[in-house]
């Protein structure tokens, strides 16, 4: 049974689904804990999968050993509709064998290659010469972080119970409390480190046998040897040692609904609960007091009523300047500008958004030149699977209309936000219709980042536009 420790707001709704999908999970948070009821047998246990919130709440960060990240993915796929899985090109802990394409004066800062098309910065512990063309690298668990591949020459030998480092000194889990398996594993440490290395003991240490622990230490150092043989013969770029898998995960607004009723089985839950911990950090402590006064018996309709003219009082109002965040499915996020917002009815969720366009070229797909004071009128609802952007000349001339396909819109305080699922609508000024980049859907089921529900989701969506959207577009737009 795969065991997996999750962290973050989504925790209570993943530690459910998990469960029922035949996932153990071991060191719970205290909450967590007292939730499901869990004892405290699973405290130490180390684990195969460990899941924590991206910054940007939208969705978490999963680092999982060879193996599990199918599984996981394959649990997720199954049962949230639009969620989106991303594999990571790199290892997180990954050891390569890099090539230096580049250092600073100093010899501190590098510029590593790793692979074919993966290039990650280096400060290293040591200045680098010159002559130096290649070197052993690793990469930190801080690149999610980061958004850049972040490499050290510091190299760890991580196991199940310890890991060698580069320093010499004994360290011991956090997780560790008691006093006296602290002060043996100190003590045990110093006597079985090898020369020039030092341990971290992990929190399964402390479950283990002396002599689990002392061949560890003895596996790990041979691992070491055998990577240093290895790089001897290799040529760089190329990946000596497999770390952890990263999956960065996405929950768009439909996963963020089903999660919101599998939490909402386990404890008072209030519609909408993980969009709002996203919306915003002083929603989200609303969130916490309106479920807290749920837990102690109020009025479900009075503490929704008050958290409704709390949410009212957040939302954007006419007037007021936005970007428009369009997410990538492989992750990238685009900004496609500001824009005013001169329509939003908060009940219904329709929105109607103007920009000016600032630089010239071509409208792909349009094919009809850009110019600079084009007017974008972008008419969208909140939670709809699609964004209708229409194209005019300064002067008011029609030149053509996007309908983009994307996951359910969601809005917040500075921003309307979706996912692409790569398929365009366009609506060419002199009345041609085209569907866009078609293959692109196909290719990201083929990979696994959606699922087939949503695929045909979008198949779906794609037939009402050309139905019922474009004939509009068109009468308005294009006759004669």
């Amino acid at each position: 049974m795969l065991k997996v420790r999750v962290r973050g707001i989504y925790s209570t709704a993943l530690t459910k689904l998990l469960i029922d999908e035949g996932f153990e999970i071991v060191q719970p948070s205290t909450v967590i804990g007292e939730r499901f009821n869990l004892d405290g047998s699973s405290a130490l246990k180390p684990f195969d999968i460990d899941i924590f919130d991206r910054s940007d709440r939208q969705g978490i960060y999963a680092l999982c050993s060879n193996g599990s990240a199918n599984l996981l993915t394959g649990s997720l796929l199954k049962r949230l509709p639009d969620v989106i899985v991303r594999k990571c090109k790199y290892q997180i802990g990954g050891i390569y064998k890099g090539l230096i394409k580049h250092s600073d004066l100093s010899g501190k800062l590098l510029l590593v290659q790793i692979d074919d098309s993966l290039v990650g910065i280096l400060f290293s512990s040591r200045p680098i010469g010159r002559d130096v063309k290649e070197m052993l690298v690793q990469i930190e668990k801080d690149t999610f972080h980061a958004g850049k591949i972040i490499l050290t020459d510091k190299i760890k030998i991580i196991g199940e119970y310890a890991i060698l480092i580069r320093e010499d000194a004994v360290k011991i889990s956090r997780r560790i409390k008691d006093s006296k398996i602290r002060a043996f594993l100190k003590s045990f440490g110093l006597e079985v480190k090898p020369e020039g290395w030092g341990i971290v003991w992990r929190s399964s240490a402390a479950t283990a046998s002396k002599d689990e622990l002392k061949r560890e230490i003895s596996l790990l150092l041979e691992k070491w040897r055998r990577l240093v043989e290895m790089a001897s013969r290799a040529k760089a770029p190329t990946l000596l040692l497999k770390g952890k898998i990263l999956l960065n995960i996405e929950f768009p607004y439909g996963s963020k609904m089903v999660l919101d009723d599998i939490r909402g089985k386990i404890t008072p839950t209030i519609p909408g609960h993980h969009y709002y911990k996203a919306f915003s950090r002083e929603l989200s402590s609303s969130v916490d007091m309106a479920e807290n006064l749920l837990g102690k018996g109020y009025r479900k309709e009075e503490v929704l009523k008050s958290f409704k003219q709390i949410v009212q009082a957040c939302l954007p109002s006419k007037g007021q300047m936005l970007r428009i965040l369009h997410v990538k499915l492989d992750g990238r996020c685009l900004n496609l500008g500001r824009a005013e917002l001169t329509f939003f009815n908060s009940f219904t969720g329709a929105f109607k958004l103007k920009r000016i366009i600032h630089s010239q070229g071509v409208y792909d797909g349009l094919e009809v030149e850009r110019s600079c004071g084009d007017v974008a009128i972008t008419n969208g609802r909140v939670g709809e699977c699609f964004l209708e952007t229409l194209y005019f000349s300064s002067r008011g001339e029609f030149k053509g209309a996007y309908i983009n396909i994307n996951t359910p819109i969601e809005i917040y305080p500075k921003q309307v936000r979706y996912v692409d699922l790569e398929v365009d609508v366009c609506v060419l000024n002199n009345g041609n219709i085209r569907v866009l980049d078609e293959e692109k859907l196909v290719e990201a089921l083929e990979k696994g980042i959606i699922s087939n529900i949503l695929f045909r989701k979008v198949k779906f969506k794609v037939e009402q536009v050309l139905k019922n959207i474009v004939p509009k577009i068109l009468d308005s737009y294009c006759a004669g």
